[in-house]
């Protein structure tokens, strides 16, 4: 599914607010509130987009949070990220190429639970885990996703240099 220049301007629109009302949307957008209705739930239903809220971890009283690179046996690496994005105090996996193969972040109550979940929860797990470096995050100094920087960015690298706002 391809998104056009007024999807974009709607998840712009709801970055900034996601309980912001589809009237008050489609003024700023000057369409019909059935129109940003339409195409919410069409952004929706695809899965191009989620509306719900973000917290920052640090401040919500997460003690311990952690990058770990992960390396797996040749031909198992989905079957290691499917099995690791099943965790509940896991946030984010991705497969990667270079020296790891999948990427996740973590949360734990402490260093010590971040310690059991890589020594002991991980590989009994996922046994073709082969090796493993984690990176304990000390604070986060930025953690979002500014689409309207995003979307005017891969406007101009990829639309010939024009940016549509």
């Amino acid at each position: 599914m391809r998104i056009d220049d007024l999807d974009k301007r709607i998840i712009v629109a709801l970055e900034e607010d996601g309980r912001r009302p589809y009237r008050d949307i489609a003024r700023d957008l000057d369409v019909a509130e059935a129109t940003v209705r339409a195409r919410v739930a069409r952004l929706s239903e695809s899965g191009m987009i989620r509306i719900t809220a973000v917290g920052d971890p640090l401040s919500l009283g997460v003690n311990t949070a952690a990058i770990t690179l992960v390396r797996t046996k040749p031909g198992t690496v989905h079957e290691v990220a499917n099995r690791l994005a099943q965790q509940p105090n896991v946030r984010f996996v991705g497969v990667a190429f270079g020296s790891a193969d999948i990427v996740i972040q973590t949360l734990h109550r402490d260093m010590r639970a971040l310690h059991d979940f890589v020594a002991v929860e991980m590989p009994r797990l996922a046994p073709d885990i082969t090796g493993t470096e984690t990176l304990q995050l000390a604070d986060v100094l930025k953690s979002s996703w500014d689409w309207r920087a995003w979307f005017a960015d891969s406007d101009a690298q990829f639309d010939g240099g024009t940016v549509k706002k």
